[in-house]
Order: C-alpha cells, then sequence, then structure tokens
C-alpha cells in the first residue's frame, strides 16, 4: 500500500471511527441492558464436551463465532482466524465484539454498525417466538495486518433465547469474498457479455458451470440462510428424506465435501442471490 494511500485511510479512520464508536455505544447500551433471564445452554460447557465438532469448525473454510449478547464476548471462535483474517485469536477472546472497531476499513465502521443496530432495532421488536428465525448478511472490509483490504461476507443466526425470550446467543461465519469482487468487478468491465453474464443468462464458465435444478436451488438457498433438513421439508412442504436425497445430489454435483465448502462454491459461482 502507498505511504499516500494509508495517510488518507488513517485520516479516514479518525472520522469514521468517531461516528462508527458512537453507534456502536449506543448498539452496546441496547444489548447489555437487557433484562436477561436463565439460558438452557453454556456454549462454553457444549464446545468444551464436543471436541469433535470443535475440530471441524477449526479447519473449516470460514471463521466461525458464537456471540453472547450479555457479554459481547465470543463463547466460541474457531482457531482459523489468523490463517483467514490475518489476526490473532487473542486479540478477539480478549476484547470480544469491540475489537472490530480497530480492524474495519475506516469506511465501512459506522455504516456497518448503523446496519447492525438497526437489524437488532427490528428484531427486538418482533415477539419472541419470531426472532429464532432472523438471519443477517452482511459485507464489509477489513484491513489486515499487513495493509492489504479483505472484503467479507459475516452470516449470522439466532442462536438461543433466555426464558423471557431476549437473544443472548448469535451465531455467525465470515467468509473472505475478496476473490468473488474481484471477479465481478471484471466481468463487469466487459461489456454487454459480461452484463448477460452478470444477471445470470449465459454461464460464466460453461465448461465448468454446474446445473442445479430450481428445486436444488431453493434447497441450496435454505442451507445458505442457515435452515436445517427437517425446517427445509416444512419450508417447501417435502419430506425429510427427500430434503435429504437433494442435499446429497447437491453436494455431489457441485464437488463439494461439506456444507461449508457448499456455499462458498455457489457464492463464487454466483448460483444463487443472497440478498
Amino acid at each position: 500500500m502507498m505511504q499516500e494511500e494509508k495517510l488518507n485511510i488513517n485520516r479516514r479512520w479518525s472520522s469514521g471511527l468517531t461516528t462508527g464508536r458512537q453507534v456502536f455505544n449506543q448498539l452496546c447500551g441496547l444489548l447489555l441492558n437487557q433484562p436477561y433471564g436463565q439460558v438452557q445452554i453454556s456454549y462454553e460447557n457444549y464446545i468444551r464436551e464436543n471436541p469433535t465438532l470443535v475440530n471441524i469448525l477449526n479447519n473449516g473454510p470460514c471463521v466461525t463465532w458464537i456471540l453472547d449478547m450479555r457479554t459481547l464476548q465470543f463463547s466460541f471462535l474457531s482457531n482459523n482466524v489468523k490463517d483467514i483474517l490475518g489476526y490473532d485469536n487473542k486479540n478477539f477472546e480478549e476484547q470480544g465484539l469491540a475489537y472490530f472497531n480497530q480492524i474495519v476499513h475506516p469506511d465501512d465502521v459506522a455504516p456497518t454498525w448503523q446496519l447492525v443496530m438497526k437489524k437488532w432495532e427490528c428484531l427486538m421488536a418482533l415477539p419472541p417466538y419470531q426472532r429464532t428465525a432472523e438471519k443477517m448478511n452482511i459485507s464489509y472490509r477489513i484491513i489486515q495486518p499487513n495493509g492489504n483490504i479483505m472484503q467479507v461476507l459475516e452470516q449470522s443466526s439466532v442462536l438461543q433465547l433466555d426464558d423471557r425470550g431476549h437473544v443472548t446467543h448469535v451465531m455467525g461465519v465470515c467468509s473472505d469474498i475478496s476473490l468473488l469482487e474481484k471477479l465481478e468487478n471484471k466481468i463487469a468491465a466487459n461489456g454487454p457479455v459480461a452484463e448477460k453474464i452478470m444477471a445470470g443468462k449465459v454461464p460464466a464458465d460453461p465448461v465448468n458451470q454446474v446445473i442445479l435444478s430450481k428445486r436444488e436451488l431453493q434447497i441450496v438457498k435454505l442451507i445458505a440462510a442457515g435452515y436445517k433438513s427437517r425446517d427445509i421439508a416444512q419450508e417447501l412442504f417435502i419430506s425429510f428424506h427427500t430434503v435429504n436425497t437433494h442435499r446429497q445430489k447437491i453436494i455431489e454435483k457441485t464437488n463439494s465435501k461439506n456444507t461449508s465448502e457448499l456455499i462458498q462454491y455457489v457464492m463464487t459461482q454466483k448460483l444463487i442471490d443472497f440478498e
């Protein structure tokens, strides 16, 4: 990164962080001051008692985390953070959610927290029984320790409510989509043919393009949104067995080893709309 660009970023960082931290403090006040009740699951204990699950998450292609909204600290954080984002787990474990203020691009700090704040206000306005179905997808940039800028996609969902209906835990994954952004920019610069590709009218790679049926695309979209097989069956009015059969065929067609790889694949191939 050129020295002049670094100076410009530092100037914007000061301005962006001022507004961003104001919104972040509002968000913290909103969450920390809830009259929380009892919870059914202690995820710190759950993680310790399930080493096989932890091993799977630690070796996945995405950073996986569970955030305790009562403290804004991580109950779990996969240990692949440095491999994917470039930062040590220790920073997140010690500072919790607030650490994002230090690594998010200065132009994205305020908009990101404003979006999160708006989402939480909408979430808390819902009746408790509807809150567990809520998902949030958000994309922002972080500046890595080496100065490189990375575009990330964060997908999260409500994991647990207390006995009063307050959201106590959220689970999410964070993926590096920098390559996807570069590919989109490159395609967009290539004229009318590229526009057709971006609109999904012709395959971006006719040789390697995987063809999924309409039903398979519906299932993939629900999987990416965090739905489990039984939830998908209810949503699409099909049997649990049929959902699992479709899932197996989708995995085979996309040559994915697991659900995480499948989601990464459909993201890079633009097979579904994540909006």
